[in-house]
């Protein structure tokens, strides 16, 4: 049954394609020469459609053919549905190659600067008609809302992507201890360290007591990652960051590498095998076949604001 309402569906496309090149040529002979067939098929394929639509489309004379009155009436009507008819393929097959459509993508740590602004970047450039919406928040948040399809992906840290989503890595970058320009070389945790609301305040606590400080020390600010680096810059105490936010920020701050054992942020991005989004297989592929640097941009920093 299905193929057989698939079959007179492309029949009746074939018909009424048939009488616009009638029309066109004024005549069944040119016409069919021109789609190359039999005019004798032709012309039982546009009487068909005449009997099914139970109205004469073409007044015929020996010299030709040309539309009546109610037929030009029809075919111009014909002719502006099968244009949206085109367009409307054209835009399916676009949306399932991953050309338009959209992309909800979340993210903790900033992606105005470094690996993460080249990443959106380089996906703009293959794929300029995907709406890219972009959502901050914890990497609890943000898993949540992958789980629930309410973000296709979402970058974190790899310790933070759960068994149950599809994972890759995409770069690591150092965590760095930001101070005040009028005290940067003040040891972590002599003074309070700030983190912002959306990071992963046990991870922070937890870098700070591997370096002997105390994890009451850390203070959650309800705030972005900006006005975290005002507070530091302004004197209220310290912050740990991985180095895309020293490389975001303009606050008059000095960076320099985490005392003690290396550590760093290792970001991935994070879905759903089941997302069926082919804006979101697209991205994928991308993320697959490009390599993002994530170079360190401190050697380490004197006491000085971060210049770009």
């Amino acid at each position: 049954m299905k193929r057989s309402a698939e079959a007179s569906a492309a029949q009746d496309i074939a018909a009424l394609r048939s009488a616009l090149m009638v029309r066109e040529h004024l005549g069944f002979r040119r016409a069919s020469e021109v789609l190359g067939v039999n005019p004798s098929v032709l012309s039982r394929r546009v009487l068909a459609l005449e009997d099914a639509l139970g109205v004469s489309l073409f007044q015929r004379t020996p010299g030709g053919a040309r539309p009546t009155g109610a037929g030009e009436r029809f075919l111009t009507e014909v002719e502006r549905a099968l244009e949206l008819l085109t367009k409307a393929a054209v835009r399916a097959g676009a949306a399932g190659r991953g050309e338009v459509g959209r992309l909800r993508l979340g993210h903790v740590w900033p992606v105005t600067a470094g690996p993460a602004e080249a990443l959106l970047r380089t996906y703009r450039r293959t794929a300029f008609d995907v709406e890219l919406e972009l959502q901050v928040g914890s990497a609890a948040e943000l898993v949540a809302a992958v789980l629930d399809r309410e973000l296709d992906a979402a970058l974190i840290d790899v310790e933070d992507a759960p068994p149950g989503l599809d994972r890759l890595l995409l770069w690591s970058e150092p965590w760095l201890v930001a101070r005040s320009l009028d005290a940067p070389d003040e040891p972590l945790g002599q003074a309070p360290v700030l983190c912002a609301a959306g990071d992963d305040w046990s991870r922070i606590q937890r870098l700070v007591a591997e370096r002997g400080a105390a994890r009451a020390g850390v203070r959650v600010q309800m705030t972005s990652h900006d006005g975290v680096l005002s507070l530091v810059a302004a004197g209220a105490g310290h912050a740990i960051v991985p180095q895309s936010v020293a490389h975001a920020t303009r606050a008059s701050v000095a960076f320099a590498p985490l005392p003690g054992q290396a550590a760093g942020l290792r970001l991935t991005v994070a879905w759903r095998n089941d997302h069926d989004n082919p804006a979101l297989r697209r991205f994928v592929s991308l993320l697959r076949t490009t390599a993002f640097d994530a170079s360190p941009v401190v050697k380490p920093l004197r006491a000085a604001g971060w210049q770009r």
